[in-house]
């Protein structure tokens, strides 16, 4: 807009609504209630000690156009599929991840979290479920899945990374330790390596995925500098912290985070970690401030945050 002052001109941008993007991003990127919440319990009370009351996780949310019912419902829901449990108190409820919830978020916050996803050593797990139950194959390809493995072939699943903890962790839990076959594998030479990669952009949609993390790197880099001039609350940047980790974990979850030389060029993925990097850690004080004087468990408000959260990013 332009406005006329004396005989100069000068041109007024309009400020940011924040209230309005926080208000309207739900149904822009269409973040249901229920995963959004069980974000906000692995990326904050998982961190404040594991527990909040249904009344504060409410008003906390509702700015982002979701009612009340509707987080009533969310919840329900997440206890009766075993994402969430539930202590009375009197009148009041409140909520945490179950074991086995908190076991699956921990894994995949090894993924979240961490500080690059590059890796160039070569080497690729290979997984066979060759023995596995037909019941208890959906699963083990959904928690395949969340650990970044991908389908290279029919009945072979890869993940180009030699990190086995999170995938021994999960044969064991789900007691598949004697149906499964796990091995690493590298390519033996620069023509297979030039094979690998057409198979794996072909079969795994990679042009898809850039442009997945293009669309995020669009929607959250101009914010770094409106949240560095200070332009938002307590309870903003709580809330825009917990939409930029849900974007991206939903972004990232689908990445099979593939060494250098087999991806794209400008890949969008680099930079998207960088936001990510970047903008939680701009807004990490002042949530912390949000959830520590706002949300309550049993105890009364919610405590600092454990060590591990300081680890993040790192």
């Amino acid at each position: 807009m332009i406005s006329r002052k004396g005989d100069a001109l000068t041109t007024q941008t309009k400020p940011f609504d924040m209230n309005g993007f926080l208000f309207s991003r739900p149904e822009q990127a269409n973040i249901s209630c229920k995963s959004f919440v069980v974000t906000i319990f692995g990326d904050v009370i998982s961190q404040h000690g594991d527990e909040v009351w249904l009344g504060d996780l409410i008003g906390a949310l509702e700015p982002l156009g979701f009612s009340e019912r509707l987080i009533r419902t969310s919840v329900f829901r997440l206890v009766k599929d075993n994402w969430l449990a539930v202590t009375k108190n009197g009148r009041k409820s409140f909520y945490q991840f179950t074991p086995s919830a908190h076991k699956h978020y921990t894994k995949a916050a090894r993924r979240i979290y961490a500080a690059t996803t590059q890796h160039s050593d070569g080497n690729w797990l290979i997984v066979l479920p060759s023995f596995v139950d037909e019941e208890e194959l959906p699963s083990f390809k959904r928690q395949l899945r969340w650990l970044g493995f991908s389908q290279l072939a029919s009945g072979a699943y890869a993940h180009p990374s030699i990190d086995k903890g999170s995938l021994e962790e999960t044969i064991s839990e789900l007691e598949l330790t004697d149906s499964v076959v796990v091995f690493e594998s590298k390519t033996i030479d620069d023509e297979s390596t030039n094979v690998l990669k057409s198979l794996v952009q072909q079969r795994w949609q990679l042009e898809l995925l850039d442009q997945d993390y293009a669309e995020f790197n669009q929607t959250y880099q101009p914010l770094i500098e409106l949240v560095a001039e200070k332009q938002l609350n307590d309870h903003q940047a709580f809330l825009l912290r917990g939409l930029l980790i849900h974007e991206y974990r939903r972004v990232l979850l689908k990445d099979h985070e593939l060494p250098q030389n087999m991806l794209p060029d400008d890949w969008q993925g680099y930079l998207a970690t960088k936001i990510a990097k970047k903008l939680y850690a701009q807004l990490a004080r002042a949530s912390a401030r949000y959830i520590t004087s706002q949300l309550q468990n049993q105890s009364g408000f919610l405590p600092a945050a454990a060590k591990s959260f300081s680890q993040r990013f790192k």
